[in-house]
């Protein structure tokens, strides 16, 4: 008898662990494609991709979880766009390229930053996916302003580069909850 319980027992763990393993291999497959479908969707398929796949959480999100790590990620790279301006304006830089630097830090990546960032976050959050539309929206064209400031003459081509194109992925995940 107390074989029999054992052999079933043995069989009840196996069949749990390979159903939850088999489950999970589901659950990996279905939301790589939610990934890769959303992605594709977005004017950056490599970069939606490649942030969405860093984020672990990403395995098993939904939409609004997608726009949530970019909007995680545009908060990272803005942030290290402000780190840079910081770092280029005590290199004392000529008067014109610092007052192109204190206003992109000032007037566009502090908003990127502490507004448009949070703006998008609450609102997905609360299912309000216009407000965040507007948000990214917001923060993208900010990114380009601050490229604009300098006259082609920008130490921060590339960064804005950057911010410009998470903040135009992480709206084109958005505009998929509208």
């Amino acid at each position: 008898m107390r074989t029999l319980v054992f052999i079933v027992l043995v069989y009840v763990v196996f069949q749990i662990i390979f159903l939850s393993s088999s489950q999970c291999a589901k659950l990996s497959s279905n939301d790589d494609n939610l990934i890769e479908q959303t992605c594709k969707k977005t004017p950056n398929y490599r970069l939606c991709i490649s942030s969405l796949k860093s984020d672990p959480k990403s395995a098993t999100a939904d939409v609004t979880g997608l726009a949530l790590i970019m909007v995680k990620v545009l908060n990272t790279t803005a942030t290290r766009t402000l780190i840079r301006i910081n770092s280029l304006l005590h290199h004392s830089p000529s008067p014109k390229i610092k007052k192109a630097l204190l206003s992109c830090a000032d007037m566009y990546y502090n908003g990127i930053i502490t507004a448009d960032v949070p703006v998008s976050k609450e609102a997905l959050t609360k299912g309000d996916p216009k407000f965040a539309d507007d948000s990214t929206l917001d923060a993208a064209k900010e990114a380009t302003l601050c490229e604009e400031g300098f006259s082609g003459n920008s130490p921060l081509t590339v960064d804005n580069t950057n911010v410009n194109n998470v903040a135009r992925v992480t709206e084109a995940i958005v505009k998929l909850l509208l």
